[in-house]
């Protein structure tokens, strides 16, 4: 069967149509775009607890991003809590350690009490590993013991271009995920900030 003349055409020309209002409609919408898929929602919490420990507040930003996509409630199938997805003996043992008046109920399902918890226990675990963020992201993934078994042993050499190397395809995988999320929320803050000039 021929297909009609024009036919083909007058599809081509809806879907161009198509794409360009799409375009347009991204184009003016972008800020709520850029809000849903890297959204700063705890931004303030973040920075305030962050000035503490000398810690990056959009590498937090990130973490949040890739451990429970900003769900306050969220619970892992591990049993991890909230915004920073801790465990709930890694969160009482943070708690002690640091002398800190939460409760591990609160650190579990309060998202203040989450992030405070959580930016101590990386800001630890970056001075466990002597400044080391990759190694630091990788063990508040995969646990402080495993990371220092594949460092020592020289199975992952610690960098982010190597995250191949890490046993762990779930690690390995968070890894780089949190780090291009870091780099995209550099990227929003700097053109942000330039924009304010």
């Amino acid at each position: 069967m021929r297909k009609k003349p024009g036919g083909c055409c007058l599809g081509q020309i809806l879907s161009c149509i198509l794409l360009l209002a799409a375009l347009f409609w991204l184009w003016n919408h972008k800020e709520d775009l850029i809000e849903v898929l890297f959204p700063t929602e705890h931004l303030e919490i973040v920075e305030e607890e962050c000035r503490q420990y000398d810690l990056d507040p959009w590498l937090v930003m990130a973490m949040i991003r890739e451990e429970s996509s900003f769900d306050s409630t969220a619970v892992s199938h591990a049993g991890a809590h909230g915004l920073m997805q801790l465990l709930p003996a890694t969160a009482a043992w943070a708690i002690s350690k640091n002398g800190m008046e939460i409760s591990t109920e609160a650190a579990l399902n309060e998202a203040e009490a989450n992030i405070q918890v959580g930016v101590w226990y990386i800001s630890w675990l970056r001075d466990r590993y002597d400044g080391d963020l990759y190694a630091a992201v990788a063990a508040y993934n995969a646990g402080q013991t495993v990371v220092d078994e594949w460092l020592s042993e020289k199975i992952w050499d610690g960098t982010l271009e190597n995250a191949a190397q890490i046993p762990y395809e779930e690690t390995a995988k968070y890894l780089r995920s949190v780090w291009r999320s870091y780099e995209i929320y550099n990227i929003l803050k700097d053109s942000a900030e330039s924009t304010c000039k």
